[in-house]
């Protein structure tokens, strides 16, 4: 049996925060249209964030549990204005009723029109279970968002299964779209889907006027971001209103939560890490590379994905320094150390690494801190 059976035993009885991201128009003036709800807390607990909760309590196998607790706090907190955007992983989506969902709408001020359910980018297993979800959602009046688009799970070929009310764009390709006109072109590539196929798109993680005048002469009206770019009042989200740095950190410390649920961690929360993520097998064979690494180093994880670390990606590691202790630490089975490394790329990179082999997995994690 489960040690820990609920989320209430999990949490220490200690209640969930809900907070509220703004969704704006930017057409004809700046107004709200929704906002986006997001788990925050138990303050106090090692695991105070999303990341590190939501990854604890899918090893735990509460994972819908906790989804359901996120979305009811939502109802009951949602701002008046416009619509509320709740969150659900695909496994809690393909195993909801729709009426259980009505149910927890009808206890709050909403009603199911008021609801845009953002489905995450994570797999759902079976795809036509979740498919079949969205069928009985829609039927009884929710509307449908696929979030992060252009990253993970949520492709083209989803869009094009579910036909949404709402394509939000990944936050990467909208950050750094000023400088970068591949990123460009991807923010024109979905406005122009979703004039295609009628629905409307939001442009996340909008932090600079440059970005908020790209998505607008793309034809794109909905955004997200942070900041007083936007221009809005009431419940903002700011950017230090995430994961605690308290709660994530120094992997270089063998107590740190991270480190103690890496091996749990998904795509999507790696990616939400503040520091680089590299997974390798005692072979030096990157498994994983997550997206503040590929900001760093300008490799994309497609690319570095199933080649060597040492010998293929990053030759300057193959030294004693760094190579050498991970070569001592698998010969071992143990490892975790951490030192100040330069990494040769144009411009040099002053960084500082931990190095981490994990007993259950059997794999070396490296995390690379900027100083």
């Amino acid at each position: 049996m489960n040690p820990t059976e609920n989320i209430d035993v999990l949490f220490a009885h200690r209640d969930l925060r809900t907070v509220f991201h703004p969704i704006v128009d930017i057409s004809g003036g700046l107004h709200i249209h929704g906002h986006e709800a997001l788990m925050r807390g138990p303050k106090g607990l090692p695991f105070e964030g999303p990341m590190l909760a939501f990854a604890l309590a899918k090893s735990l196998d509460l994972l819908e549990e906790l989804d359901l607790r996120c979305v009811e706090g939502a109802l009951q907190a949602a701002p008046p204005e416009g619509r509320l955007f709740v969150n659900l992983h695909p496994t809690t989506a393909a195993r909801l009723s729709a009426e259980r969902l009505v149910d927890l709408v009808a206890r709050s001020d909403l009603s199911p029109p008021d609801v845009v359910l953002e489905i995450i980018e994570h797999s759902a297993g079976r795809e036509s279970d979740l498919l079949q979800a969205i069928a009985r959602f829609r039927k009884a009046g929710f509307l449908i968002a696929v979030d992060d688009f252009g990253e993970g799970s949520s492709n083209l070929r989803r869009v094009l299964q579910v036909r949404p009310d709402y394509l939000k764009i990944d936050r990467w390709f909208v950050q750094g779209c000023e400088g970068d006109s591949g990123r460009r072109s991807a923010v024109r590539v979905a406005a122009q889907l979703g004039s295609d196929l009628g629905l409307r798109v939001i442009a996340e993680g909008v932090e600079k006027a440059a970005q908020l005048e790209i998505v607008r002469d793309a034809g794109i009206t909905l955004v997200q971001g942070y900041g007083d770019v936007l221009g809005v009042g009431g419940r903002h989200l700011d950017r230090d209103d995430g994961e605690p740095a308290s709660a994530l950190g120094d992997p270089a410390h063998s107590d740190n939560p991270v480190l103690q649920r890496i091996d749990d961690f998904d795509e999507m929360h790696l990616d939400e890490l503040p520091f680089g993520v590299i997974q390798l097998d005692k072979d030096a064979t990157i498994l994983q590379y997550n997206r503040y690494e590929e900001d760093l180093t300008h490799f994309r994880a497609s690319d570095v994905v199933g080649r060597n670390f040492f010998t293929e990606v990053a030759p300057c590691t193959d030294v004693q320094t760094f190579g050498g202790r991970f070569r001592a630490g698998v010969a071992t089975g143990q490892l975790h150390e951490t030192f100040d490394f330069v990494f040769t790329f144009d411009p040099p990179k002053n960084v500082r690494v931990t190095l981490y082999l994990s007993a259950e997995t059997a794999t070396i994690w490296v995390f690379v801190q900027e100083r």
